[in-house]
């Protein structure tokens, strides 16, 4: 096989099991919500064996820590990681009369590639362990490293685990660029744990019917099927199976689901995918979870979800929309909990009652 290497190169896989113990007491729960799922626990004297999972915190820290009691029983992993952009991502935040900028999103590297590649790689071992055997992963780059990280995940997951190089068409978004075609999709690259994953069929509606020649299999061929009298027999289309390229738009302000966090993915994106790769009750997590859409849809979808972010407006965000979206529901599947390891700067965020604030995010052009 080959692998890809690069400066400094470190396969952590030895060092798991003393990781996970080094970071099995670091996160602990904290009260900032007022969940309506847990309201209607109370009043229905329900008590929930699950409760969905938000971190704040440094993803790395998060996977191990979530090693001693989820390894093999992830069902579903979705991440929108750095892309080696070389970009940080600015916000405007207004509270009450209060304006100040701050960063969203870290990927600025100094053109450094080899810490990027290293950054990642550490974290799709952990995947590995945590996905469980029925289990897809979904890893969203682009242009700048995508024909490094498949390399990575052919390695560490194995050629013969490889599913679908997705293709998402993002046939809305302007590009200025006089140099170049206009770069007008990302890449999700899909792999597995096992040969036995979930993987369910999706159906796509045509603009109009269509007719289509009848096909069947024989003896492992496909082939047309003829009438009685010899020709060949047609039938009317409405829809089509899902190919590997999804033209779905990317998020725009006007849309009511804009957060205005800087890289806000579409939900009917990630509706796409967990459908694709998960069924109601499955596990779902995603480690750079923005502004929560991954945890959110899974949430509309009736799916388990772990959701993890270093930024505390990721964290802001997430939980908003989840609380939004639960105070409109007459009963909650599951109720969720955040956790964070307690640091100086952040008990000092929570001591001044950030996460409920009500603050407007905008990006800094």
């Amino acid at each position: 096989m080959v692998k890809l290497v690069w400066e400094d190169k470190n396969n952590i896989t030895s060092n798991i099991d003393k990781l996970k113990k080094k970071y099995l007491s670091d996160f602990k729960k904290i009260e900032i919500l007022s969940s309506s799922s847990e309201t209607h626990a109370k009043k229905k004297n329900f008590s929930y064996k699950w409760k969905n999972k938000l971190f704040w915190g440094e993803n790395l820290d998060v996977l191990y820590y979530l090693l001693n009691d989820f390894e093999e029983k992830i069902d579903l992993i979705y991440i929108d990681p750095p892309f080696f952009s070389g970009s940080n991502y600015h916000i405007k935040i207004k509270d009450n009369d209060l304006h100040y900028d701050s960063i969203a999103y870290y990927d600025h590297w100094e053109k450094n590639i080899d810490s990027y590649l290293q950054m990642l790689y550490e974290r799709i071992i952990l995947f590995k362990e945590l996905l469980s055997k029925k289990g897809l992963i979904f890893i969203h780059i682009d242009w700048h490293a995508s024909h490094y990280i498949r390399a990575i995940l052919d390695e560490v997951f194995g050629q013969n685990r490889f599913v679908n190089h997705i293709v998402w068409y993002y046939y809305n978004k302007y590009s200025a660029g006089k140099r170049n075609l206009p770069r007008g999709h990302d890449d999700i690259m899909c792999y597995s744990k096992t040969s036995n994953y979930t993987f369910n069929e999706i159906r796509i509606q045509r603009k109009k019917p269509r007719k289509q020649l009848k096909r069947e299999m024989v003896n492992g061929v496909l082939k047309n099927v003829k009438g009685e009298d010899g020709h060949v027999v047609y039938r009317i289309v409405k829809d089509k199976k899902m190919d590997d390229v999804w033209k779905i738009p990317c998020m725009q302000p006007a849309s009511k689901e804009w957060t205005g966090f800087p890289t806000q993915k579409h939900h009917k994106l990630l509706e796409r995918i967990i459908k694709l790769g998960s069924n109601e009750g499955d596990l779902i997590a995603d480690f750079f979870c923005g502004s929560g859409t991954t945890v959110l849809i899974a949430e509309k979808l009736k799916r388990k979800w772990i959701g993890c972010d270093i930024s505390e407006y990721a964290i802001y965000l997430t939980r908003k929309r989840i609380l939004n979206f639960q105070n409109n529901l007459k009963e909650t599947l599951f109720p969720f909990e955040v956790y964070t390891k307690l640091t100086e700067d952040r008990q000092k965020l929570l001591d001044s009652s950030f996460f409920n604030k009500d603050l407007s995010i905008k990006r800094k052009k």
